[in-house]
C-alpha cells in the first residue's frame, strides 16, 4: 500500500485543477459553450493544445495516448473504485458492496491525501439511539455518509469513460470509445454543470462553500446556510426549458427541512418556461449557461 501511496502522490503532484475563470482566460477563442465541454473534460490534464473540435481533441489528445497517461499506473482495486465512484451516488461508502470493507476503507482514505478526492461532510444529523427506545427497522441499517467528489473533472472523466473502455482504447477502436461517450455525455456533464452552479453562486453572493445537501428523504444540488444568508436551489442539464414544478419541488423540500430561505435558485443549462420567468425576482432566481459569463 505505500509503494501504491507514493505512486498515486508522484501523480497528482504533477497535475492540478483550475477554477473555469482561470482556464477560460487561457481559452479566450472559445464561446462559453465550449469553455464548459472542454472544462468539463480537460481541466486537470497536461497539455491543451486543442484544435476547438471537442471529440476530435479527445481522440488526439487522450484516446491515442492513453498509455502515456499516467492514470494508467494505478493498480486494479484502486481503478475500480474510482470507476464506481465516477459513476454512483458518491457517497463513501458507495463501493462497499463490490470491493472488500478493509480495501474499501484504504482506498478511499489514500485518494483524500492524495488529492484525488476532496470530501463533502454530511449536513444531516446522526441518529441519536435511546436503548430504551425501538429503532424503526428501515433506520437500524441506515448510516449517514458523507460523499466524495473529485478534485479535478479530467479524473472523473478518465474513470467515468476511459478505464470501462480500456480494451476498445487499447484495440484502437476510437470510433466506438466516442460514440459511447457521446451517448453519456450530458449525464456526465450534469455534475460539472452543478459544481460550475456552485462556483458562480460564491463569487455571486460572495460566500464560500456552497454544496449539496442529501439526508435519508431529500436530495438537493445546492444549499447554502449562515446567519445572514439561506438558500437552497437545483441544476438541470438538459435541452428542453425547465418548468415551475421544480420550484414546486424546492419549496416541498425546504418545508421538510424546515426551511425558509431567501432565495430558490434554478440553473438551467437551456431556458426555463413562461410561467417560470414570470416569478417575482425578490426570491425566485433563475440562471442558464450564459450567466457563466460572470465567472470570467
Amino acid at each position: 500500500m505505500q509503494k501504491f501511496a507514493k505512486i498515486i502522490q508522484k501523480i497528482f503532484n504533477l497535475r492540478k485543477s483550475i477554477k473555469f475563470s482561470d482556464f477560460a482566460a487561457l481559452h479566450r477563442e472559445f464561446s462559453l459553450g465550449e469553455m464548459v465541454d472542454f472544462y468539463s473534460v480537460f481541466d486537470g490534464f497536461e497539455g491543451q493544445n486543442f484544435s476547438g473540435r471537442l471529440f476530435e481533441d479527445i481522440e488526439n489528445l487522450i484516446l491515442k495516448n492513453y498509455n502515456k497517461l499516467p492514470l494508467s499506473s494505478l493498480d486494479k482495486t484502486s481503478a475500480y473504485a474510482l470507476t464506481l465512484l465516477a459513476k454512483n451516488n458518491r457517497k463513501r461508502y458507495s463501493i462497499n458492496a463490490k470491493i472488500k470493507h478493509f480495501k474499501a476503507l484504504n482506498s478511499i482514505h489514500y485518494f483524500l491525501n492524495s488529492h484525488i478526492l476532496s470530501l463533502e461532510k454530511s449536513k444531516e444529523e446522526k441518529l441519536i439511539k435511546n436503548k430504551n427506545q425501538k429503532v424503526k427497522k428501515e433506520l437500524r441499517a441506515y448510516t449517514v455518509q458523507d460523499k466524495l467528489i473529485f478534485c479535478d473533472h479530467f479524473t472523473r472523466f478518465y474513470f467515468y469513460f476511459l478505464k470501462p473502455n480500456e480494451e476498445l482504447i487499447l484495440r484502437g477502436e476510437f470510433e466506438e470509445v466516442l460514440r459511447r461517450i457521446r451517448a453519456q455525455f450530458e449525464l456526465y456533464q450534469s455534475f460539472c454543470f452543478e459544481q460550475l452552479a456552485r462556483e458562480f453562486l460564491e463569487k455571486y453572493f460572495g460566500v464560500l462553500r456552497v454544496e449539496s445537501y442529501w439526508d435519508r428523504k431529500i436530495e438537493l444540488d445546492l444549499y447554502f446556510r449562515d446567519e445572514k444568508l439561506c438558500f437552497i436551489g437545483e441544476v438541470k442539464f438538459k435541452n428542453k426549458k425547465i418548468c415551475k414544478n421544480i420550484l414546486n419541488q424546492l419549496h416541498h423540500k425546504a418545508k421538510m427541512l424546515n426551511l425558509r430561505p431567501d432565495y430558490y435558485i434554478i440553473f438551467s443549462k437551456n431556458g426555463f418556461s413562461a410561467e417560470l420567468e414570470k416569478m417575482p425576482k425578490n426570491q425566485v432566481l433563475l440562471f442558464d449557461l450564459n450567466d457563466f459569463a460572470r465567472l470570467l
